[in-house]
């Protein structure tokens, strides 16, 4: 079974900005465009109508990836991760990711694993943590990132945040919301994350939904 045209596109034009900067290249190395397709069934979430809102017109550098994420919105398994007892009902609603390449993606790659994920205008991404590295790149709009190594700092398309393995950090979508990259490295990537709870007195331990 083949790939369809959707798919292949958001494909070509993730791989191709990937291979092009060098912060991502120093990060997981060159991504090959010939990965083995594993067919995800679709999975809808209400984030969806969001994705399908953005106006790629407003971030022209990221413009190809964005009208190819929306092409392909409803062949896409999105998940959500959490519950919401753990982030909240707001949360659920206007969060969401889904994985392109790697152990679970469509497109197959064994220690890199990259997904796309959106927040909503005013979303706080509570903080957590998680064996594998990170690298966040925001694809559209812009977020305030703090980490426990690095401090706070607002990241904009095409900036680089990275997260070194069970380093504390969190992320506020102050400015508006957020479409980004999230590329986790490691010989483990099936990682079950650690999240504060909203006033921060408790701790979940997360059961990834695969």
């Amino acid at each position: 079974m083949k790939a369809s045209k959707n798919l292949m596109n958001l494909r070509d034009s993730v791989v191709k900005f990937c291979n092009s900067k060098n912060e991502i290249l120093e990060f997981c190395g060159r991504i090959s465009q010939n990965l083995e397709y594993k067919p995800n069934l679709p999975q809808k979430k209400q984030v969806q109508n969001l994705v399908n809102k953005i106006n790629s017109s407003n971030f022209l550098t990221t413009k190809n990836i964005l009208d190819s994420i929306i092409k392909a919105n409803y062949e896409l398994k999105w998940n959500t991760t959490y519950s919401e007892n753990e982030v909240g009902s707001d949360f659920i609603k206007r969060y969401g990711w889904f994985d392109l390449i790697g152990p679970h993606g469509p497109f197959y790659m064994k220690n890199t694993r990259i997904m796309i994920g959106y927040w909503g205008e005013n979303l706080n991404y509570q903080m957590h943590w998680h064996l594998a590295e990170e690298a966040y790149v925001p694809l559209a709009g812009s977020a305030l990132f703090w980490s426990e190594h690095y401090g706070k700092r607002i990241a904009n398309v095409g900036d680089i945040i990275i997260h070194k393995s069970n380093e504390k950090h969190w992320t506020k979508m102050d400015n508006g919301f957020l479409l980004a990259l999230a590329i986790w490295k490691g010989t483990d990537l099936n990682v079950n994350p650690t999240i504060s709870s909203r006033d921060g007195k408790k701790l979940y331990e997360i059961k990834e939904k695969i």
